[in-house]
Formats: C-alpha cells, sequence, structure tokens
C-alpha cells in the first residue's frame, strides 16, 4: 500500500514546493476569516478592511509580468525560496499592532510574493511532469494549496476566538518558515537554469491573428470575460470578504450552534472552508461533467444555482439558512469558474491562446480586487445585503446575454463552445 501510494506521488521536490506554499498561504487565507470580525480591535476603520483584503490582488496584476521576467532570467529556486521568507515576514506583520500602513504595505508585498510562489510551483510541476502526468502534477499542486487555505480557515477562526487574533498569526507565521526551511534544504531533480524555463507573457498579436479568430467567437470571448469578471466580484472578492461582517451584523459575536455559543469568527471560518473544500473535492467532478455534458450547459446550470443563493443570502433569515444558502453558493462558483475555464479554452485559437488565457485571467483577478473595495466602501452606509442583490442582479444579466450570444447558431451550441477555426 505505502509502495504504491509513493508511485502515486509527484517527486520531492514538487511535493515540499507544494506543501511549502500551502504553508506560506495560510496568513492570507485567515485574514479573509477573521479580518471582518476583529477590524476594530486592531484599530482599523471598517472601510480599510476591503482595501487590505483586495491590494495583493491588484499588485499581482502587475506583479505577475515582474515574476516572469525575473524567473527566465535567475531561474525559479531562488526566487521561490526567497518569496517563502518573506511571506512568512507579511504574516507576521498582521501582528505587528502598528497600523493601516504596515498592514497595507504588507498585503501588497504578500501579492508580490504569491506571484512567484505560483509560478514557482507551476514550474516545478511542468518541469518534473512527463505527458502522461502534466494534469495530475498540476492538479497535485493546487489541490494541497487550496488545503493550506481550507485549514486556515477552518482553525483560523477558532483558535482567534480561543487564543487571540496575534497568537494565531505567530502560529502561522511559525508554520510559513518551517515550509520555507524545509525547500531550502531540498533541490530540484535538475539544475534550474534560465533557458530550461519559457514563460509566455501575454503580449499583442498583429492583426492578422486577432483576424484568425471568428467574430463569433471573440463576441463570446467578451462576454465570458464580463461574466467571470462579476463572477469574481461576487464570490472571489465579495462574499469571501464580508462573510464574517454580514455574519456579525446579522446574528451577533456569538451565536448557538447546537446548544454551544460559538463566535462568529469560528463560524465564518468553517463555511469560507467549504469554499476551499468545494474547489478541492468537487472541482475535478465537475470537470468531468463538463467534458460529459458541455461546459455551456454547466455554466448556464451553475450561474443559475449562484445568482439564486447569493440573493438569497441577503435575507438573513437565520443562521442554519446563511449556512446553508452560503455552502450552495460555493459549490455552484465552483463549478461555474470551471465551466467557464473551459468554455475559454475551447474558443480560443491555439495560436492565441496564451493571450486571450491572460486576458481571462486579467479579468477574474480584477473582479476579485473589485469585491473587497465595494463591500467595505458602502460598508458603513448602505446595508450589505443590497449590494449582494446587485451583483446578482447583474449575473443574471449577463446571464441572459450569455444565452442569447450561445445560442446565435442554433441550439446546437449549447453542448459546448465551438472551438475557433
Amino acid at each position: 500500500m505505502g509502495a504504491r501510494l509513493r508511485a502515486r506521488l509527484p517527486p520531492r521536490w514538487v511535493v515540499a514546493v507544494s506543501l511549502a506554499v500551502a504553508a506560506s498561504i495560510l496568513g492570507d487565507s485567515l485574514l479573509y476569516a477573521v479580518l471582518p470580525v476583529v477590524w476594530d480591535d486592531l484599530g482599523l476603520a471598517v472601510a480599510s478592511v476591503g482595501v487590505l483584503l483586495s491590494v495583493n490582488r491588484w499588485v499581482r496584476l502587475v506583479s505577475n509580468s515582474i515574476a516572469g521576467w525575473v524567473v527566465t532570467r535567475t531561474g525559479v529556486r531562488g526566487p521561490f525560496v526567497a518569496s517563502l521568507f518573506v511571506a512568512a515576514l507579511t504574516t507576521a506583520a498582521y501582528a505587528s499592532g502598528l497600523g493601516f500602513i504596515v498592514l497595507l504595505i504588507a498585503r501588497a508585498v504578500w501579492g508580490v510574493c504569491w506571484s512567484f510562489l505560483r509560478l514557482g510551483g507551476y514550474l516545478a510541476a511542468l518541469e518534473a511532469a512527463r505527458d502522461g502526468n502534466r494534469g495530475y502534477y498540476l492538479g497535485f499542486f493546487n489541490g494541497v494549496v487550496r488545503f493550506g487555505s481550507f485549514v486556515a480557515v477552518l482553525t483560523g477562526g477558532l483558535l482567534t476566538d480561543l487564543l487571540g487574533f496575534e497568537t494565531t498569526v505567530f502560529i502561522f507565521t511559525a508554520i510559513s518558515i518551517v515550509g520555507a526551511v524545509a525547500v531550502l534544504r531540498e533541490r530540484p531533480p535538475s539544475p534550474q537554469r534560465p533557458s530550461q524555463v519559457t514563460v509566455r507573457i501575454p503580449s499583442d498579436q498583429p492583426a492578422t491573428d486577432r483576424e484568425s479568430m471568428p467574430r463569433i467567437a471573440r463576441l463570446r470571448f467578451r462576454v465570458v470575460s464580463v461574466a467571470v469578471f462579476l463572477h469574481g466580484v461576487a464570490i472571489s472578492g465579495l462574499v469571501t470578504a464580508t462573510l464574517g461582517l454580514w455574519l456579525l451584523r446579522s446574528y451577533g459575536e456569538t451565536t448557538p450552534v447546537l446548544g454551544i455559543a460559538l463566535g462568529v469568527a469560528t463560524v465564518t471560518g468553517v463555511l469560507l472552508s467549504a469554499r476551499f473544500l468545494g474547489d478541492f473535492l468537487w472541482g475535478p467532478v465537475v470537470g468531468h461533467l463538463s467534458d460529459r455534458w458541455g461546459p455551456v450547459r454547466v455554466t448556464l446550470v451553475a450561474g443559475a444555482v449562484e445568482v439564486a443563493t447569493l440573493a438569497m443570502l441577503a435575507l438573513p433569515v437565520s443562521l442554519a439558512w446563511t449556512a446553508v444558502t452560503a455552502i450552495t453558493l460555493f459549490l455552484a462558483s465552483t463549478a461555474l469558474q470551471v465551466s467557464l475555464d473551459a468554455t475559454v479554452g475551447g474558443l480560443a485559437p491555439e495560436a492565441q491562446r496564451a493571450r486571450l488565457l491572460g486576458w481571462y485571467s486579467t479579468w477574474l483577478d480584477l473582479g476579485a480586487a473589485t469585491g473587497p473595495l465595494l463591500g467595505y466602501a458602502i460598508a458603513g452606509g448602505a446595508q450589505l445585503q443590497w449590494l449582494y442583490l446587485a451583483v446578482a442582479v447583474s449575473l443574471a444579466v449577463v446571464g441572459v446575454v450569455y444565452v442569447a450570444v450561445f445560442t446565435r447558431e442554433g441550439k446546437g451550441d449549447l453542448a459546448g463552445a465551438s472551438p475557433a477555426r
């Protein structure tokens, strides 16, 4: 049994990189669970929470290209290991008590670190893989990192309620340092030279390349880009960043669950952990369904459920209602993300795939960065529930446009995105 398990695992370097990145992301994921609850204790204004939870994503829109440029010239290992240690310092800074500016700088630096860590993980998996296991190695890396986020939001809220925010941050910092030291002791299976790594940075293509994509495919790509932007606003941005605040305002600092009074940070952590666990377990299943039924059909079903549950989340009927609604929303969001990814893959011609996927990812990151700003900009004034409803309506409108655009050439297109010819 043990021998078979070892045969299924990627090489030791890929495992070490995956675990180190999972440890490094603990502090970032912790903030999404507890910062909406402890912001007052840290001397922050409520509007600043949205800035802190989104600045790393804004920085990433630029730092992704910088990471690619650096890695092509210096190799992977050096920048990757350095980013692990710097990321641990940014986690420690969350408990420094030095105010908003220090936290803002720490979050921005974390955004840069994440660009290097994500790129390093992908390249470690790709360089170790062969044709038959690239997807498995990449899936292993992504799954382990998602599991790190799952652990952070599940245990981070509980530890914050029991031990306090600062102690929890220092525990996660120590784990991050252990992960960084572990990678420092490891060596890649082959020397990392700049010539071994090819990092494609999206760039403008000549007009002739753009014209090779049919007009209907270009229109569909634009609609999918708007859809993934709003999806990023709704899930990665708005709900993930404000769920704790919504629970606090709807049900108070503590709420009884099975006769036990639980802190709102604990409840938030449990609910957010469902999102990361769903990404880890539910994503591959949805990918199979998308292959079998077509990504457009899965997009329509998942999008409808996401719109409905986002609107339902705005109605604080009871804690049980909110919990079930949030978990269903996160499952739908995983399905929608996977199906939109598959749709774009079918639309993009091979010659333009890197550029179009780069633009598509940028729209998603932009939405994820915008959501927290919107949520905490209105948190002190209008009710947060109206923003949930407004985003749900916006998604529904885009859904109607999506149906119209993807059925322009007949019902057969509902089976999947027509590949560009």
